[in-house]
């Protein structure tokens, strides 16, 4: 296990307890569901940022991801999902340079990939470490370079790509500078960082609290709007825009994942939904995440 001090927004190594671990025995990652639980859950004393830490070492954070076999899009989501990404896109699309490189950080299925190739990017570039979806990007974006090498290993060009995309990355980081201070250095001057991640001070989380879904292990950052901008700031990045983003599913994909009923009352009611048809209807809702589009500067 490491500790994640001094802080990466800004490097103090005080922080308070907000809940401790869930367990003081983590299975291995190759048996852990990461969903079981949390880290202890830390508030620092410089700048307010939420974290996990003590958190697996840099090997067993991999191994939680490479052991993990699952897509974040199910078939039936596909076209709600990139009505998602459409709108995260739009976010960036005026502060874009050019349309020359576009890189997605975690691409999943490729969604973000097809939306730039559409809008006219001549070279898009995918790195995803888990394999089903890996696949299925490659069959969805036949033109794209899609590895998969973790983007602390990843070889790329400096100063080469026009956007780089980090939807729901930095917050599962060991390291979110490092990853930042990589981002600059791949960046043509001027070109934009997108990054989406979930707030801690959302409707939901304050409402929550412990019980906060994004809580678990999979998770060691817990951003707001003004520690995210703060850390791009505190790496070489001028904030454009930090907004709450929107997300499109389903009715009944809403329906069975409402953290406030009990799992066997929301999975009824979704079913009966898509009895009824009305379960397939397509819902944007506001959720708890963030969006922020920064400069390279």
């Amino acid at each position: 296990m490491r500790n994640l001090t001094p802080c990466c927004i800004c490097r103090s190594s005080e922080s308070t307890i907000v809940y401790p671990a869930t367990t003081t025995a983590i299975a291995a990652p190759e048996r852990l569901n990461p969903y079981s639980g949390h880290y202890q859950i830390n508030r620092c004393c410089g700048c307010g940022l939420i974290f996990s830490s003590p958190i697996y070492d840099e090997e067993g954070v991999k191994d939680l991801y490479t052991h993990y076999s699952e897509s974040n899009v199910t078939d039936d989501e596909v076209g709600n999902v990139k009505r998602t990404m459409a709108g995260y896109y739009g976010l960036a699309r005026p502060f874009l340079p050019t349309r020359e490189r576009f890189l997605d950080i975690g691409c999943d299925v490729g969604l973000l990939l097809e939306i730039a190739v559409d809008d006219g990017f001549a070279h898009v570039q995918g790195l995803e470490p888990v394999q089903p979806p890996r696949e299925a990007a490659k069959l969805r974006v036949p033109s794209a370079d899609i590895s998969s090498s973790f983007y602390e290993d990843a070889e790329l060009p400096a100063a080469a790509f026009d956007a780089i995309a980090l939807v729901h990355v930095l917050d599962h980081l060991a390291h979110p500078e490092q990853h930042l201070k990589r981002v600059w250095c791949h960046l043509k001057p001027g070109g934009v960082a997108i990054a989406v991640v979930h707030n801690v001070e959302s409707l939901l989380g304050r409402v929550m609290g412990e019980r906060f879904p994004v809580f678990n292990y999979f998770h060691h950052y817990f951003f707001s709007k003004r520690t995210l901008a703060a850390l791009f700031a505190a790496h070489g990045f001028e904030p454009l825009r930090i907004v709450s983003t929107r997300n499109v599913y389903s009715l009944a994909f809403f329906l069975e994942r409402n953290p406030l009923l009990p799992n066997r009352t929301r999975k009824a009611i979704a079913r009966a939904s898509r009895a009824l048809l009305v379960g397939r209807m397509p819902v944007s809702l506001a959720v708890g995440n963030i969006g922020i589009v920064a400069r390279k500067i």
